[in-house]
């Protein structure tokens, strides 16, 4: 057990809540089957009924989809980096990953697609920042993503988090 035990669990949470503040994705994901009018959006109910609906903190695609609509999973990868001759890790390295999924029967989104306004609004809050305090993040990829469900429509961004140091959680190097 070390100093970063809980560091994915962590920054999890903070992701979600990076996610959660930005009014555009909170909308477009609520705007599903059951959501579509816009005039009576309630943000913070919006907020409250997305997580493990629309917004997911791990790589999970069901089989059986009952609802139309778009997702964002999200999940992290961290590796210790290891100096040569040395067996404690030197620094931490995060890798972030978001799928963002749009169902077939809904691409659109006031007439833009969904999957480009999500992709847009991660790359926003996430893209070259330390937006979540941590560090900076670096977009390194973003393709396209083959679910392996024909009925859903994909991107995944990954960002390579760098340069960060664990004075921000309130931790020291000295264990």
């Amino acid at each position: 057990m070390g100093i970063n035990d809980n560091l994915i669990e962590d920054y999890r949470s903070v992701i979600t809540n990076t996610i959660l503040s930005d009014e555009t994705i909170v909308r477009v994901l609520a705007n599903d089957e059951e959501n579509q009018n816009d005039d009576e959006f309630d943000y913070d109910s919006a907020c409250e009924s997305l997580l493990w609906k629309h917004l997911v903190p791990q790589q999970y695609i069901p089989d059986t989809i009952t609802k139309t609509g778009s997702y964002i999973l999200y999940d992290v990868a961290e590796n210790v980096i290891y100096s040569r001759g040395s067996n404690k890790g030197t620094y931490t390295e995060l890798t972030l990953y978001f799928w963002v999924l749009t169902h077939r029967d809904m691409p659109t989104y006031k007439g833009r697609l969904r999957n480009d306004i999500l992709s847009r609004e991660l790359k926003k809050l996430f893209s070259e920042t330390d937006g979540l305090g941590i560090a900076r993040n670096h977009l390194i990829s973003n393709e396209l993503y083959n679910t392996q469900n024909i009925k859903y429509l994909g991107r995944l961004l990954i960002f390579r988090i760098t340069d960060w140091s664990d004075k921000v959680r309130g931790l020291t190097n000295e264990k």
